[in-house]
């Protein structure tokens, strides 16, 4: 009798631990494989928003303006006339100021300088003068 009882014992217990392994242990695991694909798209996502927040940041420092300034042979700061020195590209800005530099030679120095407004523009008048 005792014999009995523990072979139904055990058969139950099979039954009951085969059940949990399907229906829990299995579900257990789908949601964690469901939930480990879903961190690494969120990380990814996350990785993108960050690099394209930075891009952007470093995109707003950048300056608005390019002056080309020029300098003499002794090292002053002057202003000839007829050359273009404000730009809105560093590219126009430096295939200028290169031209100028071959145009010019070893007379005056050209720097390129960024700037967020634009200094002593040519369309610009001060009306405090009378």
């Amino acid at each position: 009798m005792i014999d009995y009882l523990v072979v139904v014992a055990i058969r139950l217990l099979s039954l009951s631990s085969k059940w949990f392994e399907q229906n829990v242990i299995n579900n257990i695991l789908e949601f964690v494989k469901v939930f480990e694909h879903l961190l690494m798209v969120l990380t990814v996502v996350a990785f993108f928003l960050i690099i394209m927040y930075m891009t952007i940041k470093q995109f707003k420092k950048l300056p608005k303006f390019y002056v080309i300034e020029i300098e003499d042979v002794y090292g002053n700061k002057t202003a000839v006339d007829g050359l273009r020195t404000n730009f809105t590209t560093f590219t126009a800005a430096k295939s200028y100021a290169h031209f100028y530099s071959g145009l010019y030679g070893d007379q005056y120095k050209f720097r390129i300088v960024g700037r967020n407004r634009i200094l002593n523009h040519p369309h610009s008048q001060d009306y405090t003068r009378n």
